[in-house]
């Protein structure tokens, strides 16, 4: 199996040998000295110098043919019959072998008898209108390669891509018969007219599917199957010609298919409304869309059904296409179209790096062309100085293989699993795989592969974590550029058991740690308990307050030192006991309000909001004219809001922040909160703010 690149590689090739295809066939069409055209419903004829002559007929061995204005036509199923389009083909095939065989004359209005020569054509003979319709081909059909290869297969994918399949079909057999230099054979003729008709029924019906499958997958395959079968029937219809005219066979078909398909846009609108993402990306989907249709339905589809004025030139119609291809790929990049991600834009710079390649290689033949010195200078000027060196770094870009030895994904594996620890070691793996192996996707496998294997010929890999039960799957390694090889299982496996290397070396810090907490709480415990105990017995009654408060603030130690999580209810109900017997002991009274919800503290979190109150309090308590203190505690899902007020205070100017002021900030920074206080009246205000976000 191919990689992802290397599959986008044989496609783009693909697409290339079937435009020279395309070339080789325009190429390939007769010519001859004379200009035909079309002036007020008249044919005319005119050599380079001459001005054009009306023709009054053709005689093509010996047989007179009339020289109708329509055989001009850039696209002949505008005629009202088939009937007539037949003619048309029967006209251009007898005026084809009379040209090839020498036996054709074209009579004037003057009587003037001319005898057009066989030439043939060449590159420059091409018109560019002839190139802008091919261009607009390849162009569509290359974005539908670039989006339908690495995207999951689904029948909204699958119909985007035929859209561009179709597109190439239409816009290439028309470039070849619209801009012919009047002779062309009318068998290739038709056969070039039923392969428009048979892209464009093909594009009206793959895009009705698309529209009626994205972005809200249908249950059923009926719409595909529906849309498929349309295009079926109208083809046999139109090819076998079953009606009498190509509006009835062939245009009202198009049209019907394409208005049916924006129903199911209008469907998809309902069944997105309540999932704004997804409206988002159909309403872009069907801008692109309009804005790439409904320029060639108004100018060549309508025109033709109607009969009522001449098609605007299909040629420049073709364009607007590329105004839908062109909406969808900005929409990958802004809406994530398909599920493709921005590294869908590398891909492109990947392509176009090569086709930038191949242009400069162009450009340099053409110089070595010249015949003057001054080019042949120019040119080898170029190749030596700017040329080589620039088109290797170009190609090793390109074409580069991740060929990292050991030490290369260790050094880069690593570094990830060790920085994810700070955050959350579960993605440790995660960030490790995507370091090493540089895949376009990284997703968890549910359920879980219980191997580490290679998958879909090498597209993909499976890597199981067995302490964690999860496996995950890689897609495209090194951003698509190659296939994932035993060598990759192997390298995999070796990921995983140094994550698992890298976990056991972290629990058993923490085990470390862990144990010389407790050993120094033990030790606080047996030695400083004793001997505050021994203090709270020997010291007098007015000291025993102070000795109480210091033995309460070690319980509290030893007590965060267990590393036991506590609730917000708990916390509170144990804040206010604190609080109240210290205002107590200072004569002050004390307002408590508290609404908290069942949040769950860490003994961190609980540990710095315990000493932020605390140390309010205290600087509440130093002013010797408080005597109300108020205690606000509100708690919602989002965190913490605190707010201590005090009276009593003489001085409203505003205080510097002083070593309790700014350890109090400090806390609730370490947090990710905020602390303000402020003076209001005689009151002292202290606010802080803590998100859950470090509970």
């Amino acid at each position: 199996m191919l990689s992802l690149k290397q599959q986008l590689t044989v496609g783009f090739i693909a697409v290339l040998i079937y435009a020279i295809g395309i070339i080789a066939l325009a190429l390939s069409l007769p010519s001859s000295q004379f200009d035909f055209t079309v002036q007020d419903n008249q044919l005319m004829i005119a050599t380079a110098s001459d001005e054009p002559l009306p023709i009054k007929q053709f005689v093509a061995a010996e047989q007179e043919l009339a020289a109708a204005a329509a055989l001009q036509l850039d696209e002949p199923d505008v005629l009202p019959t088939y009937a007539e389009l037949n003619r048309f083909f029967a006209t251009h095939s007898q005026l084809h072998q009379a040209l090839t065989q020498g036996q054709l004359v074209v009579i004037t209005a003057t009587a003037e008898q001319l005898i057009p020569k066989l030439q043939s054509r060449t590159l420059v003979d091409l018109p560019g209108m002839f190139w802008l319709q091919l261009f607009c081909g390849v162009a569509g059909m290359m974005i539908c390669l670039m989006v339908w290869m690495p995207a999951t297969r689904d029948p909204a994918i699958t119909a985007f891509a035929f859209t561009g399949l179709s597109n190439l079909m239409f816009t290439s057999a028309a470039a070849v018969y619209s801009t012919r230099d009047f002779f062309i054979e009318g068998s290739t003729f038709a056969w070039l007219s039923g392969m428009n008709h048979s892209g464009a029924l093909l594009f009206s019906a793959s895009l009705a599917v698309f529209l009626w499958n994205y972005p809200v997958k249908r249950r059923t395959r009926f719409s595909a199957l529906l849309f498929y079968g349309l295009f079926a029937a109208a083809l046999a219809v139109d090819q076998m010609q079953l009606t009498a005219s190509p509006v009835t066979g062939f245009h009202s078909w198009v049209m019907l298919i394409f208005l049916a398909g924006l129903v199911g846009s209008g469907w998809q609108w309902w069944q997105t409304r309540a999932q704004a993402a997804q409206r988002a990306a159909l309403r872009w989907v069907v801008l692109s869309i309009l804005a790439g249709t409904l320029f060639f339905a108004g100018g060549m589809i309508l025109p033709a059904i109607l009969q009522t004025a001449p098609p605007a030139p299909q040629g420049l119609l073709f364009t607007t296409f590329l105004l839908m291809y062109a909406g969808i790929a900005l929409g990958v990049g802004k809406y994530r179209l398909f599920n493709l991600d921005r590294w869908w834009f590398a891909l492109w710079s990947w392509l176009l790096g090569g086709v930038l390649v191949i242009l400069t290689d162009l450009l340099l033949v053409w110089l070595l062309s010249l015949s003057n010195a001054t080019g042949l200078v120019l040119a080898v000027a170029l190749v030596g100085w700017v040329y080589f060196p620039l088109r290797q770094w170009v190609w090793r870009k390109l074409t580069q293989r991740d060929t990292a030895k050991l030490e290369d994904w260790l050094a880069t594996a690593l570094p990830a699993m060790l920085n994810s620890q700070r955050d959350a070691t579960a993605r440790g793996l995660e960030k490790a795989l995507h370091a090493v192996f540089k895949p376009l996707v990284l997703v968890r496998e549910s359920p879980p592969n219980n191997a580490t294997q290679l998958a879909e010929n090498g597209k993909s890999l499976l890597v199981y974590d067995s302490t964690a039960a999860t496996s995950w799957r890689l897609e495209h390694a090194a951003g698509g550029e190659r296939l994932f090889s035993r060598q990759d299982e192997r390298i995999a496996n070796l990921v995983v058991s140094l994550h698992h290397l890298v976990q056991q070396v972290d629990v058993a810090y923490a085990e470390g740690a862990l144990e010389e907490r407790h050993r120094i709480r033990r030790d606080m415990h047996d030695d400083l308990g004793a001997k505050l105990l021994h203090l709270l017995h020997k010291s007098p009654a007015e000291s025993q307050p102070l000795v109480r408060e210091a033995i309460h603030d070690l319980r509290n130690l030893l007590r965060d030192m267990e590393g036991e999580s506590l609730t917000l209810a708990a916390a509170a109900a144990h804040w206010y006991e604190e609080t109240q017997r210290r205002c107590h002991d200072h004569g002050i009274e004390l307002d408590w309000q508290a609404q908290v919800e069942a949040q769950q503290l860490n003994i961190q979190v609980l540990s710095e909001l315990t000493r932020i109150i605390r140390e309010a309090v205290s600087n509440a308590l130093k002013h010797a004219a408080t005597q109300r203190l108020r205690v606000q505690i509100d708690a919602d899902e989002h965190g913490l809001n605190l707010v201590i007020q005090n009276n009593g205070v003489i001085d409203a100017v505003q205080p510097k922040e002083s070593g309790g002021l700014s350890n109090m900030r400090m806390r609730a920074q370490k947090l990710g909160g905020t602390i303000a206080y402020q003076t209001v009246a005689d009151n002292w205000l202290v606010k802080a703010a803590i998100p859950w976000r470090s509970a």
